[in-house]
């Protein structure tokens, strides 16, 4: 114990000393946990949009009229032909088209379908989809406040609006989201990242033969360097809640201790990915490499910006081996629906098993010169 200890304090007069190794824990995480929420953004703010009125009704105008009480539209009026919509969308001077057809309002009152064109600039498929909803739900609610009781605009809005319930997000605020998703990023990047770094600089430095020379065993130096990260990860990991519910209003629903317990697991599974990392790789540019590729890999997959449901299967197959997507469910249901211990326990199982696997690789496959 004394052994491991002496290890642990030298770990952290090292740590403390190095000022690069410093920023990377406290400045890069505070900055990026603070800036990227505000800009990665879901929410489209400005879409331009434009009319062919091939009716020019009374309905027709006062739709067109209806997106000028919106903030997020911003409208460039009444078009001619087709032609010059399409060299205006060429430009990114206009993003959505709207078209309404001959009799339109004929069609309107005497209970005809009648069908409304929105053409959308799809080169952004994510502000597309999200522009189409919003031009949506405007023209549903001018269909609610006027003509509730007709049935013609089939193809616009439902004979009956439904009525919306978002439950765990009432507000469908993004950061309620991104913020924890960062946090999981940070946390990722504190354990398997710097670890790994600070692990092979020490190989390039020569310190690490020193180490290897003295009577230490090997399980006693892999804790000894594990530890003091492991603490880094969790002031940060904590740190980052306490800014989570200052700056952004969010605050954990679930079980503050079963959280904490998850990071710890996972935070683990993450050192002893980096001391792995560490132990096959020759020099710190061939850790940074490998961590990255992983990383890039772990973020895609993970969920935070591409609903797994959602992808093939052989990515989910692959998503069977990610633990970061073990850890950001734990923590979408534990900060967000309030989730205790037994909706989690399969993230939990699988994270410890992996937490066990990746260290004991760790542990056998460090190499010393003294066994």
């Amino acid at each position: 114990m004394r052994t491991i200890l002496i290890l642990i304090k030298k770990e952290f007069l090292q740590v403390f000393r190095n000022t690069l190794l410093m920023q990377i824990l406290i400045v890069a995480p505070l900055v990026q946990f603070l800036l990227f929420p505000f800009t990665a953004d879901y929410e489209i703010k400005t879409l331009n949009i434009a009319f062919i009125d091939n009716d020019r009704s009374i309905i027709t105008n006062e739709m067109q009229h209806k997106f000028e009480y919106s903030r997020y539209f911003v409208n460039h009026g009444l078009l001619d032909t087709k032609a010059e919509a399409e060299e205006l969308m060429l430009k990114d001077l206009i993003d959505i088209l709207i078209e309404f057809p001959q009799h339109f309002e004929k069609r309107i009152m005497t209970y005809e379908p009648a069908t409304i064109a929105i053409t959308a600039n799809a080169i952004n498929s994510v502000k597309a989809g999200i522009g189409v909803g919003y031009v949506q739900t405007v023209l549903g609610e001018y269909y609610e406040d006027k003509y509730a009781g007709l049935s013609a605009l089939v193809d616009v809005s439902a004979k009956l609006l439904p009525v919306n319930i978002y439950w765990y997000n009432e507000q469908m605020n993004y950061k309620n989201l991104i913020v924890p998703g960062i946090l999981v990023i940070l946390v990722t990047l504190i354990g398997a990242y710097v670890t790994a770094l600070n692990i092979v600089r020490e190989k390039e430095i020569g310190t690490i033969e020193q180490i290897n020379v003295s009577p230490i065993l090997k399980w006693q130096f892999l804790v000894g360097k594990m530890i003091p990260f492991w603490i880094l990860g969790m002031a940060e990991f904590l740190f980052g809640l306490f800014l989570m519910k200052l700056v952004f209003g969010i605050s954990v629903q679930g079980s503050f201790p079963v959280l904490i317990s998850v990071t710890t697991i996972y935070l683990f599974v993450m050192l002893g990915l980096g001391f792995f990392i560490s132990s096959m790789s020759s020099n710190q540019l061939q850790a940074m490499f490998i961590v990255f590729f992983l990383f890039i890999v772990f973020v895609l997959l993970s969920g935070l910006f591409t609903p797994i449901e959602g992808m093939p299967q052989w990515a989910k197959y692959i998503n069977y081996l990610n633990p970061m997507s073990y850890y950001m469910d734990v923590i979408k249901l534990i900060v967000l629906k309030g989730s205790g211990i037994e909706e989690i326990k399969m993230q939990i199982s699988v994270l410890s098993g992996m937490a066990v696997a990746i260290n004991a690789a760790a542990l056998f496959s460090y190499r010393e010169t003294k066994k």
